[in-house]
């Protein structure tokens, strides 16, 4: 979505000589480009951890400024980035103004339901009691890997040795062979799971799954935010810039 923010400059301009004002296209552009960099390096950042519960640097980082003309800076947050999952995604269903306040579908849920794991009306929620966190309170990026790779690799039998072997409840993807080996284990309430060696005493529950997709509060102002920024810094910067 696309959210044009405009600043009215009549009354520096009308102040200015007509010698000043053959200035104005070079100071307006040093001014925008002043404008973005200040907001995606340092305020939009800094509002961030203001209402973000500890935010992770990625997230801190991923405001993006680009000055399209002498009169013009586009602010965007970084998408497609590859691994892990997209800022302007994740941040949109909590910006304010926006319509939509669903969870953002993170890599982890899309690869679930495409691999017909689980059908498209359920939504992994992690089971935090059992999974590692980082030092930003959040389910570590390598515990997601492994249990993707675990659900990957399941194939059926009970037996895993030393290592862990991952399962869901349902898994729609017709493993009868894990059912039939597994047992009881398949008697579990949904979600998913990582257990230890035969039987139902080294199982632990990873992620539960919801029924709705879950909603998040608008609690990121950005477009008030960035509208107040231009309102009181324009004028100064603008000012500055011609001296």
């Amino acid at each position: 979505m696309t959210v044009t923010l405009t600043h009215n400059i009549d009354k520096i301009v009308n102040r200015l000589t007509t010698f000043e004002r053959s200035d104005l296209p070079r100071a307006c552009r040093r001014t925008v480009n002043q404008l973005g960099f200040d907001l995606a390096r340092k305020d939009i950042p800094q509002y961030m951890k203001a209402v973000f519960d500890r935010p992770v640097p990625f997230t801190l980082r991923s405001a993006q400024y680009k000055v399209v003309s002498n009169f013009e800076v586009q602010l965007t947050f970084k998408q497609n980035v590859g691994k892990g999952n997209d800022p302007a995604r994740y941040l949109y269903p909590v910006t304010k103004g926006l319509p939509d306040n669903k969870a953002y579908q993170t890599k982890f849920t899309r690869f679930v339901h495409k691999a017909g794991i689980a059908p498209r009306n359920l939504y992994p929620i992690p089971f935090q009691e059992n999974l590692r966190k980082n030092q930003y309170g959040n389910v570590s990026t390598g515990e997601y890997s492994k249990v993707w790779s675990g659900l990957q690799r399941t194939t059926g039998g009970g037996k895993t040795g030393r290592g862990f072997r991952y399962f869901s409840v349902p898994d729609n993807r017709g493993r009868s062979r894990v059912s039939t080996r597994q047992g009881s284990l398949f008697d579990l309430p949904n979600g998913i799971y990582r257990v230890k060696g035969r039987g139902g005493g080294g199982v632990e529950l990873l992620f539960t799954y919801a029924r709705r997709q879950p909603t998040v509060p608008k609690i990121f102002d950005y477009y008030g935010f960035v509208e107040k920024n231009i309102r009181f810094k324009i004028g100064p910067m603008l000012a500055q810039n011609l001296r």
